[in-house]
């Protein structure tokens, strides 16, 4: 795969391509609006994939960070505003985890899953479970049996109630009947912080988000959370290694509004295409450990309602 990217952006850089912006759409600044805080795995994707949009479709993209709520509020906001294509996020799982747990609670949802369109998407890489390096665990065997000695007790930290870095955790410890402690915070950034202060043990984190202070020693990887080990982590075992019949992907998509108009979706879907092999943003990427996995709107719209329904499903059993 990173052969075949590497040769499709020799053929983009042989050329200069023309800027999409050419007829009514757009005319103006677009707005990526994101519901996560900065220095998580959406923030990291959304300023790589910002610069690369500007480029190719002539008018400025600019980042709004609209965090709360475990990302429902900037969500929300995404969902309702007018749809003419200037209004963009890059999502992930929050788009369909927090209307389902809104249900599981008995709470009118701020928006729904159909509120919005699939239009590319970016990324899809495992969770890996980051231990702080202070902490005596050096496998996840180790972890789980003194779990078991100290139900309860051992700390571990997510972004937020059901996220994607709290989900993940959830499903590997209801197999394995063990119980950690919960330190919810207000994102994948202050999730992480927490556990390199020591005011939780552990985290599930996208590798390009923990995978830096894993290198200066600061964090240690015990598991991934993928069908197969991590390239770039590949002395890490996956769960299903350890007999944990779990996998859960950080992925990131670009997302409008469900009644955007189809010219709009087809001038996003091109400019998309020529992003994700755009050199600087390849590069951005490839430096974070985070994989490019691009899938164009129609295959991107199946995979995601299968994902929907899977963590639907999961979010109902917790």
């Amino acid at each position: 795969m990173r052969t075949a990217i590497a040769l499709v952006v020799a053929l983009c850089t042989s050329f200069a391509w023309p800027a999409l912006g050419q007829g009514n759409y757009p005319s103006k600044q677009i707005t990526l609006l994101s519901g996560f805080p900065p220095g998580g795995s959406a923030d990291l994707t959304t300023r790589a994939i910002a610069p690369a949009l500007q480029k190719i479709l002539g008018q400025p993209v600019v980042i709004q960070i609209k965090p709360g709520a475990a990302a429902a509020i900037g969500t929300q906001a995404v969902a309702i505003a007018p749809p003419d294509g200037y209004t963009l996020t890059i999502g992930s799982t929050q788009i369909a985890v927090l209307p389902a747990v809104d249900q599981v609670f008995g709470r009118k949802p701020l928006f729904a899953r159909d509120d919005f369109l699939p239009i590319a998407r970016i990324s899809a890489d495992p969770s890996m479970l980051w231990v702080n390096a202070e902490q005596p665990w050096q496998s996840l065997q180790e972890l789980i049996a003194d779990a078991k000695l100290r139900s309860g007790q051992i700390v571990f930290s997510s972004g937020g109630l059901y996220g994607a870095t709290h989900l993940p955790i959830e499903m590997m410890l209801k197999p394995t009947g063990v119980k950690l402690r919960h330190l919810p915070t207000a994102g994948g950034g202050p999730a992480l912080t927490a556990v390199l202060g020591s005011n939780a043990a552990l985290l599930a984190a996208h590798p390009a988000v923990a995978g830096p202070h894993a290198k200066a020693g600061k964090l240690r990887p015990i598991a991934s959370m993928g069908a197969e080990r991590h390239p770039a982590w590949k002395d890490v075992p996956t769960l299903k290694e350890r007999g944990i019949d779990v996998e859960y992907y950080q992925w990131m998509g670009l997302f409008g509004q469900a009644k955007l108009p189809e010219p709009i979706v087809a001038i996003l879907r091109q400019a998309m295409r020529r992003a994700v092999v755009d050199p600087e943003f390849v590069a951005a990427m490839t430096k974070a450990d985070a994989g490019i996995a691009y899938l164009d709107q129609p295959e991107f719209a199946k995979w995601w309602k299968k994902d929907c329904e899977d963590l639907e499903a999961a979010v109902r059993g917790i």
